[in-house]
């Protein structure tokens, strides 16, 4: 079920007034898709995508010789993170439109639960040589990424099958990005780039100029701003990539988590507000570094979420969601994208 595009602009407009341009002596590299380098079409249904094994998700790779690299201050970034005046308008108008949703056919129900099984995802190789440093990953990275992500959200309802990778050169893409909403390069990379509507995933890899591992646009902001859905990853946090702690593929799935409407554990930084809104995640203080071996910043609601996909750990520390994580995801999904 899609909602006007009317209903959530006022949510999403209000922190884009204008948008910036970081350098007015280089040009943004607005282009069309016509522009493309490269484009390569998959039948995921004919075994395109593989089953990992544990090297392959586990074991770095560098096809090019680079050595596996610490990424800048060593700590996970991302840039889906929302002001927490802006949660209790976003949780109001979810619960509207899930009643809305659920009121639906028994069929349409049914074919929401469908496309969450074999979403469709367009990835685009953003790149500045043709070398894995450039930006220039393989179709086996690629596949092998959503592979790793099938894993991670096995039983969950969702599954993701490639239809597409799309290459495009471009070096102020590649390298200028800066993990925030208003980005100019950001906005002028999806505006030319984007592809499919709001069921489907469209996942680009760069190299972020600040610390940023990814970004991802929540589901509602899809009626507002519909080139600007998708995620955005760095480049070499594929399976067995260059990214030292973050080269399992985890990024990725964690960004799609925001993509389906899942909070980060730690939402508020509040032992007693509602958090992440999801009642089998317990209460966090802080955001995880590292790979503890245990942490607990609310004690009267059990311990960190340092193994959840969607705190900050180590991609070697991340082993699941919760059911209400996938609960709220299947939800959301319904709400706003199939």
């Amino acid at each position: 079920m899609k909602l006007s595009a009317l209903t959530f602009l006022f949510l999403v407009a209000g922190g884009i007034t204008a948008i910036p341009v970081e350098d007015t002596s280089d040009a943004l590299g607005i282009e069309t898709e016509s522009g493309l380098d490269e484009v390569t079409t998959f039948d995921a249904d004919a075994g395109d995508v593989p089953t990992l094994s544990a090297e392959d998700i586990y074991t770095p790779d560098p096809t090019d010789g680079t050595l596996v690299i610490p990424y800048q201050n060593d700590t996970r970034a991302c840039g889906s993170t929302l002001i927490q005046s802006q949660i209790a308008t976003i949780e109001t108008q979810f619960s509207a439109a899930l009643n809305t949703f659920n009121a639906q056919t028994a069929d349409v129900v049914a074919a929401a639960a469908i496309s969450r099984s074999s979403i469709p995802v367009v990835w685009h190789v953003i790149y500045t040589t043709k070398t894995v440093a450039g930006g220039y990953i393989s179709d086996s990275a690629v596949k092998k990424s959503i592979s790793a992500m099938n894993t991670h959200y096995k039983g969950s309802g969702f599954g993701f099958k490639l239809k597409q990778i799309k290459r495009k050169k471009n070096t102020n893409w590649f390298k200028k990005m800066k993990g925030k909403s208003t980005d100019s390069y950001m906005l002028a990379m999806k505006n030319a780039l984007h592809t499919g509507g709001a069921g489907t995933l469209n996942v680009y890899t760069v190299d972020f100029a600040d610390d940023t591992l990814g970004w991802a646009a929540f589901p509602w902001e899809y009626f507002g701003f519909p080139k600007r859905d998708g995620v955005v990853i760095q480049y070499n946090s594929y399976p067995g990539g260059t990214l030292k702690n973050y080269n399992q593929g985890k990024t990725l799935t964690h960004e799609v988590g925001h993509w389906l409407g899942v909070y980060h554990p730690f939402q508020g930084e509040d032992c007693n507000g509602l958090g992440d809104y999801v009642v089998d995640t317990p209460q966090q203080l802080t955001l995880t570094l590292g790979c503890p071996s245990s942490k607990n910043t609310c004690p009267q609601g059990g311990n960190d979420n340092i193994h959840n996909y969607m705190d900050y750990s180590y991609d070697k520390c991340m082993t699941g969601f919760t059911q209400g994580q996938m609960t709220r995801a299947r939800q959301m999904s319904d709400a706003y994208r199939f």
